[in-house]
């Protein structure tokens, strides 16, 4: 795995310990735009504008006084692996998926 994105996995899981909202922020921040990085370049900047107005809407009261069910969060975690995984030859999505076995 490449140092970047051996880098993006840790902080994932720095940011789900939160933290300072500064450092959250910006962890929470990193990893979206790692994910943005699948749009075009040139189409890029729009879809990011788009995102970040949509986030500042976000209505912070109802975040906060959501319960998600405990079986919710593995389906949120295979998510997450699935798209950081997605373009990535088989044979080194295989690789990772047994090493997240192993570690975890």
């Amino acid at each position: 795995m490449s140092d970047r994105k051996e880098k993006l996995f840790k902080l994932a899981v720095r940011s789900i310990d939160m933290g300072r909202p500064e450092k959250a922020g910006k962890g929470i921040a990193d990893i979206v735009l790692f994910l943005l990085r699948r749009i075009d370049p040139a189409k890029r900047p729009r879809a990011v504008a788009k995102l970040k107005y949509k986030i500042l809407n976000l209505d912070e009261k109802e975040i906060a006084s959501k319960k998600t069910p405990e079986h919710a969060s593995m389906g949120q975690a295979i998510t997450f692996i699935k798209t950081i995984l997605i373009g990535h030859s088989p044979q080194y999505i295989r690789s990772i998926l047994t090493n997240i076995y192993r570690n975890l």
